[in-house]
């Protein structure tokens, strides 16, 4: 199914996104029909597209029993005519979801991540052949520690990877790996303004932008961020720029000339509401108050509105956020957003608790003077 929606927003220069279902994911071993993932392995290598690993709840949705099952599925896309087709089909040696990945000249890196062992302090390098038919997984130096629902972003020469949950808490810190120097590992950059799980980190030239995310507490009730950070990586210094509009995590982003594009993301009002409702849970100490709440919680979940469609556009030259309409499907988080054929693609992704997108959205941008 292919649908179009054009948003225009009113600036200096009129930015018109085009949006497209440019495919679906296929349906994958043991199951009936296109499910989707959330938290895949996303990039661009050989000019062809890869989505590989991620999870969903096959079963039953996780507040009814349902049981989470983390992928190996490996998927291939190339261009073909005005849209995308699947290429070829394989298995990784493993199963992962919520790693960090990003597109770079010699592959893609993927670092940390979670399956059903726990959480991982592996980064690899996936690769293509010409005509995608072999992939190759080349092992990097291993993170000072275990991470999940990190960000990442590159410059070409290095990766940098911001914030994720660890075991015990959630992560400060900025780590770079040098791909021409893969011998010296992993080292801190810097310790970040917020302990940050779930954000938008983008590079523009020689400045990381650290956007939103959120932060695990240990009462359950989790930090949500509306706060923006500038990393300067000439001067190694943080600067605050102007703050969201309203908080924002586990949204998705992309650069575009002189802007920070964010594709929604979980505002936090379900999110946060289910939080307090599971922390009331924990605490009852009669089974028909925690039954109430648990009910209540089912229900919560189970009519999820989904999450935040609209579009922000961030100035970086004047510093300045705007609202520049809406995405026209339902809006896919925990997914990352890659620059591939003057297009941005957003693989999969969830749609709402429980709930995968089995589509792979694109979207075109353009402005006119």
């Amino acid at each position: 199914m292919f649908l179009n929606a054009s948003i225009y927003a009113q600036k200096k220069q009129e930015l018109k996104l085009q949006w497209t279902v440019a495919a679906e994911l296929p349906v994958a071993a043991n199951e009936t029909k296109a499910l989707g993932v959330a938290g895949a392995v996303t990039g661009v290598h050989k000019h062809k597209l890869i989505v590989a690993g991620g999870a969903n709840f096959p079963g039953a949705m996780p507040w009814l029993g349902g049981k989470k099952k983390y992928s190996d599925e490996l998927y291939v896309y190339v261009k073909s005519g005005a849209g995308i087709s699947l290429k070829q089909k394989a298995k990784l040696p493993f199963t992962i979801a919520y790693a960090a990945s990003c597109t770079t000249a010699k592959g893609i890196v993927v670092a940390g991540g979670e399956n059903e062992n726990g959480i991982s302090n592996k980064t690899v390098l996936l690769q293509l052949t010409n005509d995608a038919s072999v992939f190759s997984i080349q092992n990097l130096p291993d993170l000072p520690f275990a991470i999940t629902n990190a960000s990442i972003t590159t410059n070409g020469q290095n990766v940098y990877l911001a914030g994720g949950e660890m075991a015990n808490g959630v992560s400060d810190r900025l780590l770079v790996l040098d791909l021409n120097n893969i011998a010296a590992g992993w080292k801190q950059l810097s310790t970040m303004p917020k302990q940050t799980s779930h954000p938008v980190l983008l590079t523009k030239e020689h400045i990381i932008y650290l956007i939103g995310g959120r932060k695990r507490n240990s009462n359950g009730i989790s930090d949500l961020y509306n706060t923006v950070y500038a990393f300067d990586l000439l001067t190694n210094q943080w600067t605050e720029k102007k703050s969201l509009p309203y908080a924002l995590s586990a949204g998705t982003g992309a650069v575009y000339k002189n802007q920070l594009l964010v594709f929604g993301g979980d505002k936090g009002e379900t999110f946060h509401r289910t939080e307090e409702l599971i922390a009331a849970i924990n605490t009852a100490t009669d089974e028909t108050t925690k039954k109430k709440l648990t009910d209540e919680k089912t229900v919560l979940q189970s009519v999820h509105p989904g999450f935040s469609k609209e579009i922000l556009s961030y100035d970086i030259i004047n510093d300045s956020w705007d609202v520049i309409g809406n995405i026209p499907y339902a809006t896919p988080v925990t997914t990352t957003a890659v620059t591939w054929n003057n297009c941005f693609f957003i693989p999969s992704g969830e749609i709402k608790a429980g709930v995968r997108s089995p589509f792979i959205l694109s979207v075109k941008a353009t402005t006119r003077k």
